[in-house]
């Protein structure tokens, strides 16, 4: 339990330092939702979780864009959900360094 606090905590600490980029993804995610609406002309509640399921690369392919520029904004949000995806877990490797190393200083 004590090594998920700590985790916790060093997690949202390293999370502080990167807020700036983790806002500017999920902003991108938000406007591309945006975007696809006004492209694809599917409702903004439909774009928005398309949006989402792609950007986490999920993907279920229940909603598919037809033109190619709804395409092309579809790779962009793909694209920044694996950036996205590989900051997390690298703040989450940082994290588990940093208690393990706060730990053996500790011991």
């Amino acid at each position: 339990m004590l090594f998920f606090i700590r985790f916790t905590t060093v997690f949202f600490e390293i999370i502080w330092h990167i807020r700036s980029i983790v806002l500017f993804m999920s902003l991108w995610l938000a406007f591309g939702a945006v975007l696809i609406a006004f492209v694809e002309k599917i409702p903004f509640g439909d774009a928005l979780y398309f949006s989402f399921i792609t950007g986490l690369t999920i993907g279920y392919g229940d909603v598919v864009m037809k033109t190619f520029t709804g395409r092309l904004i579809s790779v962009l949000i793909g694209l920044t959900g694996i950036i996205f995806t590989g900051l997390i877990v690298a703040a989450a490797v940082e994290t588990i360094r940093k208690v393990i190393h706060q730990k053996n200083d500790k011991a």
